[in-house]
């Protein structure tokens, strides 16, 4: 009797779960139950596109990023805010893109290192993922200040250098503290047959503390640099548009491309990690065709976030007139290339030449 009593209860429960799980989508008897959707089609997708996609951005990130640094460090003495967010900028996506060749890792074998260094590894990335997006919000602001409020850059400038690492400071410091989820409840733990690294939150909290994660990310990670970078630059167009003589159409078309490329490839990623978010704190049931198409989307728009960290060198630096003087330079000192020729920016004006050198220097 007691044999029998087990199979009939199992019945029961399956026959109980059809009422949230209706038969459309694709859905068979083996996924009725949330714990029983596999997904192989998104690991199969996963340990194709992650590889290819994250070492390709990993060569590209590296080589342009580290090319700041290097210019940064060897020609140039840091003269406003930007010079050094524009450093720690560079910095920080180049750690942010180092951490890839540990998610390829744990995609395609699982994670063989202990939870300690699992909580490094999650600590390290979305320290870098906040400490990027603050230093593009400090950077619009004293662009803003530079170009826009004259009078009042000029009353900074003899302390940019000390207000430059200062505000680098504030903000590594802010990224610490938003990344304390990640340092604390990174965890290594077996899923069927692979061991792998993520956050695991208390089990009381899950839900909410995920979804409240989720949110700030979004916040910090788009919302608010979006409207301050449109903000100021908006500001700054406006600006350049008024002082004539001062060639403003291709710093302006620079700012164009700042707004747009920060758009194009951040607001997908966004939207998916807001509507992860809003299905975690409404407790929302998604069907299991769903729930493999959130997340195919997430790992698609994932990519397009880390290719932001190896443009950010180019938009915010290559695309500089000084940048790409020291780029010659390194080229000079390393044989490649003949002297640099000193260039005068031919403007007629003191106020003019401040403008275009101020928007040639860093947008």
């Amino acid at each position: 009797m007691q044999e029998e009593a087990t199979p009939s209860s199992a019945v029961t429960e399956l026959t109980l779960t059809t009422d949230f799980y209706p038969w459309d989508d694709g859905y068979t008897w083996e996924n009725l139950l949330p714990e029983l959707c596999e997904k192989q089609v998104v690991q199969g997708f996963a340990r194709t596109y992650q590889p290819a996609v994250y070492l390709l951005l990993l060569l590209l990130g590296t080589v342009g990023n580290g090319l700041v640094l290097l210019t940064h460090t060897r020609y140039r003495r840091a003269h406003s805010i930007t010079d050094v967010c524009l450093l720690h900028l560079a910095l920080s996506d180049l750690l942010l893109l180092l951490t890839l060749p540990f998610a390829i890792t744990d995609t395609l074998q699982g994670w063989s290192p202990g939870t300690a260094a699992c909580k490094a590894l999650q600590g390290v990335y979305a320290l870098n993922f906040y400490s990027g997006f603050l230093f593009l919000t400090c950077i619009s602001v004293d662009r803003y200040v530079a170009i826009v409020r004259v009078p009042a850059a000029c009353r900074l400038r003899p302390r940019a250098r000390r207000n430059g690492w200062l505000t680098a400071g504030l903000a590594w410091l802010l990224a610490l503290l938003l990344a304390l989820p990640q340092f604390v409840y990174g965890q290594a733990e077996q899923h069927q047959d692979l061991r792998l690294c993520r956050v695991v939150f208390p089990q009381g909290v899950s839900r909410a503390a995920q979804g409240a994660t989720n949110l700030v990310q979004v916040v910090l990670g788009f919302a608010l640099p979006f409207l301050v970078m449109v903000s100021c630059y908006a500001a700054v167009a406006r600006t350049l548009l008024a002082a004539r003589g001062a060639q403003p159409h291709r710093a302006l078309r620079v700012l164009l491309a700042l707004v747009l490329v920060f758009v194009a490839l951040q607001l997908p990623h966004s939207l998916m990690v807001l509507l992860d978010a809003a299905e975690l704190l409404a407790s929302w049931e998604l069907s299991c065709a769903q729930s493999r198409r959130k997340d195919l989307a997430l790992l698609v728009t994932g990519g397009l976030a880390y290719l932001r960290c190896c443009l950010n060198p180019l938009l915010y630096a290559f695309l500089g007139q000084r940048f790409r003087q020291e780029l010659w330079l390194l080229a000079s000192d390393a044989g490649c290339v003949g002297p640099l020729e000193p260039r005068c920016p031919g403007c007629s004006s003191p106020r003019q030449r401040t403008l275009l050198s101020t928007c040639q220097d860093v947008v």
